[in-house]
Parts: structure tokens; C-alpha cells; sequence
């Protein structure tokens, strides 16, 4: 584990009618503690669980795992304003790992094709002003950083399925022990996606020690073996085990009675 212990310093009455100071959450904030080396984030669309685990980020310096510095991106500011009121204990503190959205393996994908393109065109441009020597030991270098891109993530992980590329990109990125931060990462993985990045995940846990905290609605990955479920609800953060959140009962119950289900609706 990595973290410890996770709560607010103090709130800032002159800032209670801007976000993310008008979440009831925050106002009334209770002290998380951490005992799992994985903790999930559980809630509806709106309760926070992301707007903490955006603010964890920006609080502990993990690079946000896009095309832009965590503090350079605008949507993000919320999360920057925060941290500065946080106060985060750790068990061990470290840089290592990274924070990711969805929507940022996007961002992600194209800066490492443009490198690669990038490595492409400084390759052609020595074998064309390139006048006598060894040419392979110039170009030894540019060649070996291009592979090396290419051996991790692929030539163009655009060009693979969605999900197919957001699983290349976990298990190319997740390597020593760290912290990892990751918002709705179902967004893009089928079920049995869903699964094999649980299954890398364990195994990641089990090899390296790394502490993974996970906003998630799907109850594939809160069903995982001695993780701990952080519900978040009426403006409230409690523990729960993961077959007590709407998340799970609404699941089992369509898959349970799908025509009495729907008859309802």
C-alpha cells in the first residue's frame, strides 16, 4: 500500500458557491482510511467519487497519463484548487505510477504515434544529409528509442479496437510499484476486458506492492478478492462490502428477472 489516510485540512467558506466546494461531500468531509492495496470509489454520477480521486492526483504529483501535465489541463483545475486543502498520509510515499481517465488514452495514443513519426522523419533526414562514417552508428540511438516505443505500445495503438489499445495501454504502463489512479476504466473494456485488466492488476499487486485506487461503476471490478469499497452517497463516504451498493443490486436484479425488469420500466 501507498496511501494511508486521506482527509480535509479545512474549508474555505470564501469559496463554498464555486465546484467543487458546493458538493455536499466536501463539506461535510470525513477521513478515508486506506487498508487495501486496492480501493475502489463507488457512487452515482455526481456524488464526487472522481473529484477526490482527480484531487488525490494533483495532491501526490502522479503525471497524468495524457498528452498534458496534470496542472496544465484546464479540466482539471477543480482537482488543483483541492489539493491544496487535502492532507494525505502515506505508508510510503512515492511518485511512481499515474492518473487516467478514459478519455485521456486518447491524448495518449496520438502522442506516441507523433513520436514515432516524429523519430521516422529524423531517421530519414541523417540518411539524407548523412556524408561518410558508420551510418548505423548514428542512426543507432533514434532507431533503438523508435523500437523501443513501438515494442511497448505497438506502432499505432489508434489503430486497435478501443479496448484492445486501453488494455495495451495498462499493461504497458503499469510496471514498478506505485501509485495508480484510475477514473472508469470499464468505459472502454468489454466484460472479459474487464477481467484480464483485473486479473494484471492482482498480479501487479502480488509483484510489486503498487496501491490502486479505482472510481468505478462496475461490479466486475469491485468483486475483486481483499479490495475494500469506498460507497459514496448522500453526501456521505462509507465502507461497505461491494453486493451492498445499487451498483451490484440493480445488476443482479436485471440479470436475475430481465422481463420483470423491464416491465417496470
Amino acid at each position: 500500500m501507498i496511501l494511508s489516510s486521506l482527509r480535509l485540512r479545512n474549508y474555505p467558506e470564501d469559496k463554498q458557491d464555486s465546484f467543487p466546494w458546493t458538493l455536499p461531500l466536501i463539506k461535510d468531509f470525513e477521513e478515508i482510511l486506506f487498508e487495501k492495496s486496492i480501493s475502489f470509489f463507488v457512487g452515482e454520477n455526481g456524488s464526487g467519487k472522481s473529484t477526490i480521486l482527480e484531487g488525490i492526483a494533483a495532491y501526490t504529483g502522479v503525471p497524468l497519463a495524457g498528452s498534458l501535465r496534470l496542472e496544465e489541463d484546464d479540466s482539471l483545475s477543480a482537482a488543483n484548487d483541492l489539493a491544496n486543502y487535502l492532507s494525505i498520509r502515506y505508508k510510503e510515499k512515492t511518485h511512481h505510477g499515474f492518473f487516467v481517465r478514459a478519455e485521456d488514452f486518447i491524448g495518449f495514443a496520438r502522442h506516441i504515434k507523433n513520436e514515432i513519426k516524429a523519430l521516422d522523419q529524423e531517421i530519414e533526414e541523417v540518411k539524407e544529409s548523412f556524408t561518410g562514417g558508420d551510418i548505423k552508428l548514428t542512426l543507432g540511438a533514434i532507431e533503438g528509442e523508435k523500437n523501443n516505443y513501438i515494442k511497448r505500445y505497438t506502432r499505432d495503438l489508434e489503430a486497435m479496437s478501443h479496448g484492445e489499445g486501453f488494455l495495451k495501454f495498462f499493461t504497458s504502463r503499469i510496471t514498478g510499484k506505485g501509485l495508480y489512479l484510475i477514473d472508469e476504466p470499464e468505459a472502454a473494456l468489454s466484460p472479459t476486458r474487464q477481467l484480464s485488466l483485473l486479473s494484471f492488476i492482482l498480479e501487479k499487486i502480488k509483484t510489486t506492492g503498487s496501491h490502486f485506487v479505482i472510481a468505478t461503476h462496475s461490479p466486475i471490478f469491485m468483486s475483486a478478492p481483499d479490495s475494500e469499497v469506498f460507497y459514496f452517497t448522500d453526501g456521505k463516504i462509507a465502507k461497505v462490502d461491494y453486493k451492498e451498493t445499487e451498483h451490484y443490486k440493480i445488476t443482479r436484479s436485471i440479470l436475475d428477472n430481465p422481463d420483470q425488469i423491464m416491465t417496470k420500466l
